[in-house]
């Protein structure tokens, strides 16, 4: 963790934030912590909690628990942060787990490093970025706010790991949009799909590429014309 995440912990008040504890009046950004020494999760949540426009609507130990309080209390949960070092060997069938859910949260991966495992199952799975764990709070709800637009967020040394899985021929088809400078709407509109499908394909694109934005995307697409 970083030397600025680990300041700002030492001074916060940890407390344990429970899913039936949410109010529901506000709209602030929602975050579920899933994993991880409950030390650490109490802080982040501090941490968090403290930031304009976000709020930790539950921080549990594992996937059970988390299955539970969707269960018990519905909670509205935009984001779910998961800590996949507690699931070393096994992130495939953790992930599977929390998308079997079928609820509409963005998926964030919480780890010390970028290992071939995350990177395989960030490049294969539904998931919205991957946050490492010496981030400073701040880039992490920058990273969070990024995310919410539509857009996957991962670590800069990402490129440096496993070669991108192909594009669909449907996502080949929006990345060409995109290129021609397509707004997700215009996009939506040509091919008669609804908009969130359009933000959707373009999250699997960036997913797949290993990049961070339409200018990789595009630059991506240049080159395999090259080729």
């Amino acid at each position: 963790m970083s030397g600025a995440l680990m300041a700002a912990k030492s001074g916060a008040r940890m407390t344990r934030t429970s899913a039936s504890r949410i109010d529901v009046r506000r709209r602030e950004t929602a975050l579920a912590l899933v994993g991880g020494p409950q030390l650490l999760r109490a802080a982040i949540g501090e941490l968090i909690g403290a930031q304009p426009g976000m709020r930790v609507a539950g921080s549990v130990a594992s996937i059970d628990e988390l299955a539970e309080s969707f269960e018990r209390f519905s909670p509205r949960c935009d984001v779910v942060l998961l800590d996949v070092d507690s699931y070393r060997g096994g992130c495939a069938r953790a992930i599977d787990r929390l998308l079997a859910f079928d609820l509409d949260f963005k998926l964030v991966l919480l780890c010390t490093e970028v290992s071939e495992e995350i990177v395989i199952c960030a490049s294969t799975r539904r998931i919205d970025g991957v946050v490492l764990k010496e981030s400073s709070v701040c880039e992490l709800c920058e990273a969070v706010a990024h995310i919410l637009t539509g857009h996957a967020v991962m670590p800069a040394r990402w490129r440096a790991v496993p070669q991108a899985v192909a594009l669909t021929p449907r996502q080949v088809e929006v990345l060409k949009l995109v290129s021609r400078g397509y707004s997700n709407e215009e996009i939506a509109e040509r091919l008669d799909v609804r908009p969130n499908t359009v933000k959707f394909h373009i999250s699997e694109i960036f997913r797949r590429l290993g990049v961070r934005n339409r200018i990789e995307a595009i630059a991506s697409l240049a080159e395999s014309d090259d080729d």
